[in-house]
């Protein structure tokens, strides 16, 4: 309980001695004069000669009744006084940590967003001041919570907290946390060698051993740094650039430091927007499939399309694979894009010869995906098409992710009639042992190998043939350009293959119109004989 304050005290007794300096002084009056005044007023007998001494006795008398009278008032008085003086500090030191917490950030003491930028926009008022700003993003520091409890991690934020209190010793410089694990910080300076050393220093001091978890475990962070006036004049711009400096340092490896450059920028601004363009590409079904033929050894006759992508934007033009494939895998689209080519692929080939096959290639995260071998055959059966017809081309890469999970999708394809193709063998890390353990139709020998003037390559692709006849697995060759290829490989007894010699990909209305010019050749031939 907190001491009787001596303000308070002070108040009671002078209210009580107010009261009774009052009733001493009425009950005076009273015995002296207004008690005659009063009785001769209403018509009564009065008797003046009282002794002196009653008179006092009364006079003594009332005010000790209003004395005794005034002590409960006066502790209830004294308590309700108390109260509010008690009332009255909590209220300030309530509006203290009120306007504490809207100027720091509560874990680590440091500034908050806001007042980091009235600070800012304070400095750069006044365009005689040299100032930049240093954004400072932790790495990985994720890994931290998942590791060791969200506990620690504030802990360890409030260490790197502290060290970067060392680096604002400067009158006009500040520190803030902006937000989880990103700091920012102000420096009256403008001189590019100074901030890269100043940013290395940081670094450093980061990158030391942390005690908050109690062993040689460090933490590394990544550096943005803008320049008041030079990259941007109001506050938000300025951190805006900073960001942007930061977030070019994380894509280049992290625990660096980078100056804002606009060149930079602009280059995200239009990925940014190709990324955008591409997910209403594939929202909207704007991603067409071409075909490049596939045609049996020796007689080079069409067996079979190969399914391509292709993206014909209104702005930029005939979009390559190598252009958006590693977009949309990174954005997890490719499953989407897949299923989209395919469908379309059906489509056509139902007005195609029965006996043509499609060829489409699928991704390893699709192949771990254990809904994959069901979604592509309900697509098949709902489209009224055969599962014979359909072959699927992996890549080496994709053995060597989840290969329990790939053995099984490969399984249930081929279990319901589909075939599979390895794609690009010889440059991945699959080895013989797969083509024995997996569920493998088909190999399709990389087009890098074809150049037979390379030494050794002819050697290669001989072995990789004879290996692939002894297994009874069929072959392809990739990329044939030349006859005298083609020819070499039907020696080798190569079962199929594909290239510019034989047809380059095609739009559907191209593939129909070969077609057309194929059976117009095969009934002449038929004519001639």
């Amino acid at each position: 309980m907190r001491a009787f304050p001596y303000q308070t005290i002070r108040q009671v007794i002078g209210l009580a001695a107010t009261v009774l300096a009052t009733v001493f002084a009425l009950s005076c009056f009273w015995e002296v004069e207004l008690e005659g005044w009063t009785m001769r007023a209403i018509g009564l007998a009065y008797e003046p000669s009282f002794e002196t001494a009653q008179r006092w006795r009364f006079i003594l008398t009332s005010t000790s009744f209003a004395l005794l009278a005034l002590i409960v008032p006066a502790v209830w008085l004294g308590r309700l006084l108390r109260n509010q003086h008690e009332s009255y500090i909590a209220l300030r030191r309530e509006q203290a940590l009120s306007e504490s917490l809207a100027r720091h950030d509560a874990l680590t003491g440091l500034f908050n967003r806001r007042v980091f930028s009235d600070q800012l926009g304070v400095m750069l008022a006044d365009d005689r001041k040299k100032a930049a700003v240093l954004l400072i993003n932790l790495d990985m520091f994720k890994s931290i919570n998942d590791s060791y409890g969200h506990a620690i991690g504030d802990k360890v934020l409030c260490e790197i907290a502290e060290r970067l209190r060392r680096f604002t010793d400067r009158p006009a410089s500040s520190l803030a946390r902006l937000s989880g694990d990103e700091f920012a910080m102000i420096v009256d300076d403008a001189d590019k060698e100074s901030l890269a050393s100043l940013a290395r220093g940081i670094l450093r001091e980061i990158g030391a051993p942390l005690v908050s978890l109690q062993g040689a475990i460090s933490i590394s962070a990544t550096i943005g740094m803008s320049i008041a006036y030079v990259d941007a004049i109001l506050p938000d711009a300025l951190l805006h650039c900073a960001d942007h400096a930061m977030y070019r340092g994380k894509s280049t490896g992290r625990a660096t430091f980078h100056f804002y450059d606009p060149g930079y920028e602009s280059e995200q601004q239009i990925a940014k927007q190709l990324e955008f363009d591409l997910i209403c590409a594939v929202a909207q079904d704007q991603i067409e499939p071409f075909f490049q033929p596939i045609v049996s050894l020796p007689d080079e006759e069409i067996v079979g399309f190969e399914i391509l992508a292709r993206w014909q934007n209104p702005h930029r033009g005939m979009q390559m694979p190598s252009t958006f494939i590693p977009i949309l895998d990174r954005l997890g689209m490719i499953p989407c894009m897949t299923f989209s080519l395919l469908r379309k692929s059906i489509d056509y080939a139902k007005l195609w010869p029965r006996d043509l096959i499609l060829a489409i290639n699928v991704t390893a995260s699709m192949l771990e995906d254990t809904g994959f071998a069901g979604q592509l055959h309900d697509t098949l059966v709902e489209h009224d098409f055969s599962p014979g017809r359909l072959e699927v081309e992996i890549t080496e890469q994709a053995l060597v992710t989840n290969i329990a999970a790939v053995r099984e999708s490969l399984a249930k394809l081929r279990a319901r009639g589909i075939s599979i193709a390895l794609d690009d063998f010889g440059t991945g890390y699959s080895g013989i042992y797969h083509l024995t353990q997996l569920a493998i139709d088909k190999i399709k020998i990389d087009r890098s190998f074809l150049d037979l003037g390379v030494p050794g390559h002819e050697k290669v692709v001989s072995a990789v043939l004879g290996l692939a006849n002894s297994l009874r697995i069929k072959a392809t060759a990739e990329g044939v350009e030349r006859q005298d290829i083609a020819r070499w490989l039907s020696s080798r007894r190569c079962d199929f293959a594909q290239g510019y010699l034989f047809g380059k990909p095609m739009s559907v209305n191209q593939v129909s119109a070969h077609l057309r010019e194929r059976r117009k050749g095969e009934k002449s031939a038929a004519i001639r004989v």
